[in-house]
């Protein structure tokens, strides 16, 4: 070792720097390397498969927003200041600010977490068309355990940051509301999106559903699977008009008028 060190030191110090930028950049990719590999191992059912689902996650956020889809596709519904929004999943505001700002609908924001909820409310609080929901909608009704990272926050995953969360159903939470029509549900809830999504559609709720905008996530456990399920019963309602697998993808309801086609699709294949 100490024959090593003195041979590095004789070598010109741009030599040395050059070395010690490579070595860097090896570190970077191996941590990001093992952390990718822990995020997609359900996926990738523990092999390197797991790692090519990285890499192709990484192509479609790429893709997602070279195309401009987090500005455009995300807000652009035909919406008005009579219709009603449902927002699951609230986090910082960014969604239900931009779509306030847009039409100035009806919105119902579904936050758990507190600290998240506390936020919007001091946003949003003063805004008469604006209801802020201290829980989350799923399945059933529960309280639960969440991780805290961020928007990133979920209860599928363990960690030293919890704060204990409601859940409730979602058909009751409609039915509570009386709501009968929602014009758009947006719905990031990392993970919970697959049993929430089978609970609307056993219960017909997706039928009063006009657009339904949802973020897939790929860490719960046969979600490629889970997600082709749904995707399939959801064919029965809506059709597909943008689709960025595991990123966004937004189902419209289909028309009554069989001679009507909807809007243009943007289709991005599984």
């Amino acid at each position: 070792m100490d024959k090593t060190v003195k041979f590095v030191r004789l070598l010109p110090p741009w030599i040395r720097s050059v070395g010690r930028t490579c070595l860097h950049c090896w570190q970077h990719f191996y941590d990001r390397s093992r952390g990718e590999w822990r995020r997609w191992r359900n996926l990738g059912g523990g092999d390197i498969r797991g790692l090519w689902w990285a890499a192709r996650h990484k192509a479609l956020v790429a893709k997602w927003y070279r195309e401009g889809g987090e500005k455009t596709l995300r807000f652009s519904y035909p919406l008005t200041c009579e219709s009603i929004v449902f927002d699951l999943g609230g986090y910082q505001g960014y969604f239900v600010r931009e779509i306030v700002a847009r039409y100035d609908p009806y919105v119902y924001v579904f936050e758990p977490v507190p600290e998240f909820f506390e936020q919007l409310v001091k946003e949003f609080g003063a805004n008469p068309k604006a209801k802020m929901c201290n829980y989350g909608l799923s399945d059933g009704d529960s309280i639960s355990q969440m991780l805290l990272a961020g928007d990133s926050s979920t209860i599928y995953m363990a960690g030293e940051m919890q704060a204990t969360v409601k859940l409730r159903d979602i058909q009751t939470v409609v039915q509570e509301l009386g709501i009968t029509q929602i014009d758009l549900i947006k719905i990031n809830i990392e993970g919970a999106e697959y049993k929430l999504l089978r609970r609307m559609l056993a219960t017909g709720l997706v039928s009063i559903c006009q657009d339904i905008q949802v973020q897939f996530h790929t860490f719960y456990p046969n979600s490629g699977r889970l997600r082709s399920e749904i995707r399939s019963a959801l064919q029965e309602t809506h059709f597909i008009t943008y689709d960025y697998p595991f990123v966004w993808e937004n189902w419209r309801k289909k028309p009554t008028d069989p001679t009507h086609h909807g809007s243009q699709q943007r289709y991005v294949s599984n």
